[in-house]
């Protein structure tokens, strides 16, 4: 009776394993093959209200790569994050308040893409009125090495509020847009 079971248990083990392994190889590749497809596509292009209600939300969940200049943003975690855009009478609690294109051919290292980065976002012109002070910080997203080599040669300059929120547009009034 024991050299039944061990040869009912050989054939069991294998089975098991062998279907184990049939079923990796087949997540494995239809993540695959449905992962590529999704990586690849482009994120369609978010629609903007163009009258916004009460809650002076534009836009929601629109991706760093879709904001405009004079875009007033609620709820900003980061350059490279989604924001939902609103008015800038709207409490929000940053701004994209510009962006450049650098020129170069060759990649000016970590240390010299943030410090061009820096100055260029810092000579932006903003409105004398607005409320800026020290709880104020500059973000902005530049080209890494790697997106250099495929031609990235975009500063995104953002403004925003260490805490709190305003409901006015950091820009003078030419410059912010349409959400002032």
């Amino acid at each position: 009776m024991s050299q039944t079971r061990s040869w009912w248990r050989a054939p069991a083990l294998w089975a098991l394993l062998g279907a184990l392994g049939i079923m990796l190889i087949f997540i494995y590749g239809a993540n695959r093959f449905f992962g590529q497809d999704n990586a690849t596509a482009p994120v369609p292009e978010v629609t903007r209200n163009a009258s916004p209600g009460i809650d002076g939300v534009i836009a929601t969940n629109v991706p760093a790569d879709q904001l405009r200049v004079g875009d007033c943003l609620q709820g900003f975690n980061g350059p490279l994050e989604t924001s939902t855009v609103v008015t800038c009478l709207t409490a929000h609690n940053a701004q994209l308040i510009g962006t450049f294109t650098m020129d170069g051919e060759q990649f000016p290292g970590p240390a010299g893409i943030l410090s061009r980065s820096e100055e260029l976002c810092k000579s932006i012109a903003l409105d004398p009125a607005s409320p800026l002070d020290t709880g104020w910080s500059y973000q902005f997203s530049r080209p890494s090495e790697a997106t250099w080599k495929n031609g990235d040669r975009l500063v995104a300059c953002f403004l925003s509020l260490n805490e709190g929120s305003v409901r006015v547009s950091m820009l003078p009034s030419e410059s912010a847009g349409l959400n002032t």
